[in-house]
């Protein structure tokens, strides 16, 4: 839903400026014809360019720590199903859902009017039958008293209009079938209705049958009609209303400038030049909606941490599990389950089963393959397993090891009991002493439960990719600074408020490049937290840092 928006907004956005084009530049101008194409060319670039931006590429050197490892957790865990709980389901009524409610009615509303309007057309059509008139299709009716043209069939009331108007009102109908206008206004009619909010699109409705009326007078008068006479056809309809929007109405816009438009001097074709403003309005909309496409280079990713493409190991451990519950045996969907000591995770599915798999796993002597998984769920306690996988000795070739699937359970947590009271305050309390403070309550585990992998996952303002244009540009400006040269990894975890805490420092060559890395890490804004079954909890990352 939020894509739609934002691509009603940009849309907007260049329907706003190529009118701005059109008003102050060309309006005035009698390349009526040119006019014409601007505006529906306008139109088209306005709405397709938000859907094929431009794509630029930005190189970000992996040696230099722009492609960290909180980089990759998106990528790693970007197919992982999010199961959430009915409570959040039936949310609450939300503010963009209420913008979508108001803009579908808007839409319905608008779309309804245009169908009426065009039932109502065929409708007489039908009724009175389309009878042909000096070579054209025409349908004489008695509801309507002003002539228009519809597709190309001309409606007119014979009651409002002697034989004598009739010549320079078919004329002038004729123009517009000829010249194909009612294209323009099923093309401007359908965009009102999706772009209904926006003023503009129905001040450029306006300016677009006001220059299918500039096309039509000069086609009337340049078949030998007198302009006296003309003009004085059309102040007869002065009184008159516009009728339906999808036709071409004989008075519509009929005011001085369309009078005066008649007359006009022809405007030199040197200001043909007028039509180049639309380029920088062309090049903005490029510039506002092109996107950056991220390249890395000279590393590959392994789990969270960055290492060179040529040491990965060569034989991987898929493990086939399932979460339930140690209690009831029923399935717990939604669990994290990770390798120990990396961000390589998956999260359980719906029956709770999953399959991950771990590329470098620790080769035993007698060949078969070790890992530890890391089991954790929300209200329950953690659980790390050990796995070893039987199978075919490990030779030079590249192996998959399958194991049968593996129960993998963990128990509901229940709190240790509260400690006793000491002594010495439990001696203070009988002798009636005042102002004892309770013990305070017992911590469960010592600590809050800290995930490496959960269903959403912490996100940096920007995204990744502003994550790693800021570290690499922390990169340099310290390493220029202080003349740091080396590398670190920093362990930080990000809390249920978003906020970068408990970091610290795992890795060094020096001290001074560990004073560096954890500025960094503390340089970095808030995030918005990570989620378990929508739970805000906190998440724990690794960040290498070089420093060249």
């Amino acid at each position: 839903m939020e894509t739609s928006l934002f691509y009603l907004l940009n849309a907007s956005g260049g329907i706003v400026l190529f009118y701005l084009v059109y008003w102050l530049f060309l309006r005035n101008e009698t390349f009526h014809a040119a006019n014409r194409w601007f505006l529906i060319g306008s139109l088209l670039l306005a709405i397709l360019l938000p859907l094929i931006p431009v794509r630029y590429e930005v190189l970000i050197e992996a040696s230099e720590g722009a492609k960290n490892g909180a980089h990759t957790i998106a990528d790693t865990f970007k197919n992982i199903p999010v199961f959430k709980g009915t409570e959040e389901s039936t949310a609450a009524f939300g503010w963009q859902q209420a913008i979508l409610l108001i803009y579908l009615t808007g839409a319905a509303i608008f779309l309804l009017r245009l169908l009426t309007q065009t039932f109502v057309l065929i409708h007489l059509m039908i009724k009175y039958r389309v009878t042909s008139l000096h070579g054209m299709r025409v349908v004489k009716n008695e509801k309507y008293g002003l002539p228009f043209s519809f597709f190309n069939v001309v409606f007119i009331n014979p009651k409002f209009h002697t034989q004598d108007d009739l010549p320079e009102i078919l004329a002038h109908e004729k123009v517009h079938i000829r010249e194909n206008h009612w294209f323009d206004l099923l093309f401007i009619e359908l965009l009102t209705v999706i772009f209904w909010f926006n003023p503009f699109i129905w001040m450029f409705e306006r300016a677009i049958k006001q220059n299918h009326e500039y096309l039509a007078d000069k086609g009337v008068l340049a078949q030998g009609h007198t302009v006296g006479r003309y003009q004085a056809l059309l102040v007869n309809q002065l009184m008159g209303m516009q009728i339906i929007g999808i036709t071409n109405n004989l008075n519509f816009a009929l005011s001085t400038n369309r009078l005066k438009m008649m007359t006009k001097k022809k405007t030199s074709a040197r200001r043909l030049i007028r039509f180049t403003w639309a380029l920088p309005a062309l090049a903005l909309l490029l510039f506002a909606f092109a996107e950056p496409q991220y390249s890395y280079t000279e590393t590959e990713i392994v789990g969270n941490e960055l290492i060179p493409a040529d040491t990965q190991s060569g034989k991987q451990l898929t493990i086939h599990g399932k979460v339930v519950s140690k209690e009831t045996g029923e399935a717990i969907p939604g669990a994290s389950i990770v390798i120990k000591g990396t961000t390589v995770g998956r999260v359980s599915d719906r029956d709770g089963t999953f399959t991950l798999i771990d590329e470098n796993p620790t080769v035993k002597a007698d060949g078969s393959l070790s890992t530890e998984v890391v089991v954790s769920f929300v209200g329950m306690k953690t659980v790390v397993n050990s796995i070893t996988a039987s199978g075919s000795a490990v030779d030079n070739m590249k192996h998959t090891f399958k194991m049968e699937d593996e129960i993998i359970v963990i128990s509901t947590l229940v709190p240790p009991p509260p400690p006793p009271v000491p002594a010495k305050e439990e001696k203070l309390v009988q002798q009636g002493e005042k102002n004892v403070p309770p013990p305070p309550p017992p911590a469960i585990n010592g600590e809050e439960e800290v995930f490496f992998v959960v269903e959403d996952m912490p996100q940096y303002p920007g995204g990744q990719p502003a994550l790693a244009m800021f570290v690499q540009k922390m990169q340099k400006k310290l390493a220029k600074e202080k003349q740091l040269k080396g590398s670190a990894k920093v362990v930080f975890t990000v809390n249920p408020k978003g906020k970068v805490t408990d970091i610290k420092v795992v890795e060094k060559d020096n001290d001074a490049v560990a004073k560096g890395a954890y500025a960094i890490a503390n340089e970095l804004e808030d995030w918005t937290p990570g989620k378990q079954r929508g739970k805000a909890v906190p998440v724990k990352f690794l960040l290498p840092i070089e420093f060249k």
